[in-house]
């Protein structure tokens, strides 16, 4: 494992900070806080959710059906730094690369999270979560991936060692601090070129919980705690050469 520490280049493609909530609001309140948020994004869109399905009567006979709903409005901001998904059930913020600090990220998701709750009645906060998805750039030539990595997946010994693609997903439950840790590794050929090859460490970190919308303290001191297991999922995962890489 690497040492804990702030990465100055953190190799960060996005960071999200998630929350859930219950009951849904109207998508009125999500216009109306889109609206308000609009004059630092740029860019607006709406989120749908599309149902298709197929109907057979007693002839065999069958007709297409299709209807959408709307979920949402996302924001980006020009250039794509920063994205807003508003939803009737959930709320996203997310920092696009080049990733900077956290505290940054932390008080803008407050900010745009802020502007949507004082529209509505208290809402019951249900999920909360942190996710990192990495791009990790490893150097060509290299002998062995576990110079950069700490968990790959493991070839039998008796067949050839060369690997040039691979999809891992571990999820780790922490009954200690109450969370569940998604962690995915992958590697695609597509990512290989003659100096380099890239590998996906994605980070997600999240919790159930029960939290009125209105009792900020709890929410953001639970998306510290999260923040912390995702830093400490990170670091086990990397070896010194791959943090060093970064700083």
């Amino acid at each position: 494992m690497a040492r804990m520490r702030q990465l100055s280049n953190a190799p960060a493609r996005e960071a999200l900070i998630d929350i859930r909530f219950e009951p849904p609001v109207s998508i009125e309140i999500i216009e109306q806080a889109a609206t308000q948020m609009g004059s630092k994004f740029e860019k607006s869109a709406p989120i749908w959710e599309a149902f298709v399905g197929l109907k057979l009567d007693a002839d065999g006979k069958h007709e297409a059906t299709s209807n959408q709903t709307a979920l949402g409005i996302r924001l980006d901001s020009i250039p794509p730094l920063h994205v807003i998904q508003y939803q009737t059930n959930g709320f996203t913020f997310s920092r696009l690369h080049p990733y900077g600090r956290w505290e940054d990220l932390l008080d803008a998701a407050k900010e745009a999270w802020g502007v949507m709750v004082k529209m509505v009645p208290p809402l019951l906060v249900t999920r909360l979560a942190v996710r990192y998805i990495n791009e990790i750039r490893l150097p060509l030539p290299m002998e062995d991936f576990s110079d950069y990595l700490e968990c790959l997946p493991e070839v039998p010994k008796g067949l050839p060692q060369a690997v040039s693609a691979f999809l891992q997903r571990v999820v780790i439950p922490d009954d200690q601090l109450k969370c569940v840790s998604i962690i995915t590794q992958a590697l695609e050929e597509t990512s290989i070129n003659m100096d380099s090859v890239t590998v996906v460490l994605d980070i997600d970190v999240f919790r159930n919980a029960r939290i009125e919308s209105g009792n900020d303290g709890a929410i953001w001191e639970a998306m510290e705690e999260l923040r912390t297991q995702k830093n400490r999922m990170f670091f086990e995962h990397i070896t010194e050469r791959t943090a060093e890489m970064y700083e």
